[in-house]
């Protein structure tokens, strides 16, 4: 763990758009190609005004949603070399991305505690890492708040949301989540890489919520459009 850390410290950062040395997430350059969301609803996470708004189709849990870009090249590449490519190392820039406008907007000012959504143990096995655990710990480290990972999971292998429609997400996780911890009184930020239509995050949020939790918000670096 010391060496690790050693060697994080004497090794230059390289941006994972161009490879070039940056002490930030991402260069410059590569930074200012990612697509912010504009004028965000802060319930939803969508642009407004929003074509057709989530919040009454789905039944919404979460208190706030803060995920400051668009779900598009060239993030989805660096979203999908996190998930799919074996990149575990983009999930602490993805992080630090997040981490800007989480001190930004001061969204963690009323925040006890962080839960990444949780990986099917399965899928877990598969991927070797679990991508929203990746991209919380540059969050928790810099917040110090704590990421709490036990007592929380999937206990059911769904299928892959990306294949699915709102409707078909909504009916995939339920009762997918378990926690059987308590969250008495604290205040819930669940982080995620990609919020799409907030099906994942309000069924966790759900169970957070029955746990005890006084709120639940929700974390992202994407949102679908």
């Amino acid at each position: 763990m010391v060496y690790n850390t050693l060697l994080t410290r004497l090794l230059p950062t390289r941006c994972p758009g161009c490879g070039s040395r940056t002490a930030d997430a991402l260069c410059v350059p590569c930074g200012t190609e990612l697509v912010r969301i504009p004028s965000p609803c802060s319930r939803c996470g969508l642009g407004l005004p929003a074509a057709e708004c989530p919040l009454d189709t789905l039944r919404w849990h979460c208190t706030s949603v803060l995920a400051p870009y668009a779900y598009v090249e060239p993030l989805q590449r660096h979203v999908q070399a996190l998930k799919f490519g074996g990149q575990r190392n983009v999930g602490r820039m993805l992080g630090k991305l997040l981490l800007h406008h989480v001190v930004a907007s001061r969204a963690a000012d009323h925040i006890d505690v962080l839960v990444a959504v949780p990986l099917h143990r399965r899928r877990l096995i598969e991927r070797g890492y679990n991508q929203a655990i990746e991209i919380a710990r540059p969050l928790a480290a810099t917040l110090r708040l704590p990421l709490t990972i036990a007592g929380i999971a999937r206990k059911r292998a769904t299928a892959a949301q990306s294949q699915l429609n709102a409707r078909q997400r909504r009916a995939n996780l339920r009762g997918a989540f378990v926690v059987s911890r308590s969250f008495a009184g604290l205040r819930v930020a669940i982080v995620d890489d990609v919020l799409t239509t907030g099906a994942t995050v309000n069924a966790l949020g759900l169970e957070l919520l029955r746990a005890g939790a006084r709120t639940v918000h929700a974390w992202a670096v994407a949102r679908s459009l």
